[in-house]
């Protein structure tokens, strides 16, 4: 009875038909994609593993068709994994053949490390930086990410034919390695590929001048001190401030609209003042007794990129077995071709 199974496990005609089937169940069920893209359309967007648990699990009715196609690749595995073992057990009488098994060997470590993926890895779409600022990588404790600079590249016709972004990756605030993000160029780490998909800019203050039009420029956060001993501190900025009949204030839209700063001024003395100043409208009292001076001339706006940042496990294993696998190809073709001039098989 083992000897039957094991046959079985190892028998050709059962990886036809394993891959066969599972081949139709995707051609058949790839049909529906397009009919349901809630469903469907965000499958690249998250671990295979985390899709399938949240997403295709309650829609049985929809996804049956990948279960049955995942069970009979998994199926295809152990066939695979199976043949392997047994020209092992066999490798004196069957060593000749070692470019196939080397193929074998692959497509175990590609499923393998695809697997692996699905249940570990983790993938964050459209995450935006700015250039100066560090994101924590929150799936992967301990790692941040910081932008450094930006440079998008145009083409003669307009449209941007790259996007470098150079970027630091850090462990615990130390600095593991510096490299340029391009689209065909992405930072790889361990598994970890960060790869550009879009940039923009973004308001994040004022440009004022001073009597002497000299420039200067004020984002939220900054700190001002006037000549009269006031300190001025722009707590944040807001590009589009509306002021509703009640009084009340509303953060409208991120694009430039009414700009505003929050304030809070401490004067010389020690008294202190926190209000809204629009720079559209007339300066307040208590900015105009701290000695505030300067006037708006410009919105001042920052680059930033938004990137792809996923973290694949499997990674290196599906870069083994991708190596067996090209391997054993050209030992193949080597064996084949040098049996031909021996007339070891016939022409075809």
């Amino acid at each position: 009875m083992l000897k039957t199974t094991w046959s079985l496990l190892c028998s050709l005609k059962v990886a036809i038909f394993v891959a066969s089937g599972a081949t139709l169940l995707l051609m058949g069920g790839s049909l529906q994609v397009p009919s349901h893209p809630t469903l469907f359309g965000h499958m690249d967007q998250v671990p295979f593993g985390t899709w399938l648990s949240e997403t295709a699990l309650p829609h049985l009715s929809k996804t049956w068709w990948f279960w049955g196609a995942a069970a009979l690749m998994i199926l295809l595995g152990v066939n695979t994994l199976c043949c392997f073992i047994d020209w092992l057990f066999n490798l004196k009488a069957r060593w000749k053949k070692c470019g196939e098994y080397l193929l074998h060997l692959g497509v175990i470590l590609i499923l393998g490390a695809y697997i692996w993926g699905s249940i570990s890895g983790w993938r964050n779409s459209d995450t935006k930086i700015a250039v100066g600022d560090q994101i924590v990588l929150k799936d992967w404790p301990g790692y941040a990410l910081k932008l450094n600079s930006f440079k998008p590249i145009f083409g003669t016709n307009g449209p941007p034919i790259d996007m470098i972004s150079h970027v630091t990756l850090l462990r615990d605030d130390t600095p593991l390695l510096e490299a340029d993000v391009a689209i065909n160029a992405p930072l790889l780490r361990g598994g970890l590929v960060v790869t550009p998909v879009s940039f923009g800019k973004e308001p994040v203050g004022l440009i004022f001048t001073d009597r002497s039009e000299t420039s200067q420029t004020i984002e939220g956060g900054d700190t001002l001190t006037t000549d009269n001993g006031s300190r001025i501190e722009f707590l944040r900025f807001i590009p589009d401030l509306k002021q509703h009949r009640d009084g009340s204030l509303s953060y409208r839209t991120d694009r430039v609209g009414t700009p505003a700063f929050q304030i809070k001024i401490t004067f010389a003395d020690g008294n202190q003042w926190q209000g809204w100043y629009t720079p559209t409208t007339a300066v307040p009292r208590p900015l105009q007794m701290a000695g505030f001076v300067l006037r708006p001339r410009a919105v001042a706006y920052q680059d930033y990129s938004i990137l792809t940042i996923n973290y694949d496990p499997g990674a290196p294993m599906a870069m083994a077995g991708a190596i067996f696998m090209t391997t054993g190809v050209l030992i193949s073709l080597f064996s084949f071709y040098r049996k031909r001039t021996r007339n070891d098989r016939p022409s075809i």
